[in-house]
């Protein structure tokens, strides 16, 4: 058993070398739209996101702050990152640096008590 992205194990799926048990994931995925979540599949555990994501040191300017959130935010519109989202079963989840502190910020709240109620020691 392994838990593996949908790009990596798609070959080996379609061609019944690999059995998909369930998706992690809050919704399905469109490339396997067969194969339950873990929650559909009886199991009540967190999804845990796969998150990518560009970060900066502390105290980077706002200007340039505001340089690269327009890059990436015209990256994210081209026909090229939309066929990259859909080749490897990514969503699209394109946020701002505001958008993306908060959602690490939750994130890191949500993992903390996953790890806390598995019985793992957190030190920070």
């Amino acid at each position: 058993m392994m838990v593996i992205e949908p790009e990596e194990a798609g070959e080996h799926i379609r061609a019944g070398n690999m059995r998909v048990l369930a998706q992690v994931n809050e919704k399905r995925l469109r490339g396997f739209p067969n194969v339950p979540t873990l929650k559909e599949a009886g199991f009540d555990v967190t999804p845990v996101p796969q998150v990518r994501g560009v970060v900066a040191p502390p105290g980077i300017p706002a200007a340039n702050v505001a340089y690269w959130e327009d890059v990436f935010r015209k990256l994210t519109r081209t026909a090229s990152w939309k066929k990259y989202l859909e080749d490897n079963q990514f969503e699209d989840g394109y946020q701002n640096a505001a958008e993306l502190a908060k959602f690490y910020d939750q994130f890191t709240a949500t993992m903390r008590g996953i790890l806390q109620e598995a019985g793992v020691k957190i030190v920070r």
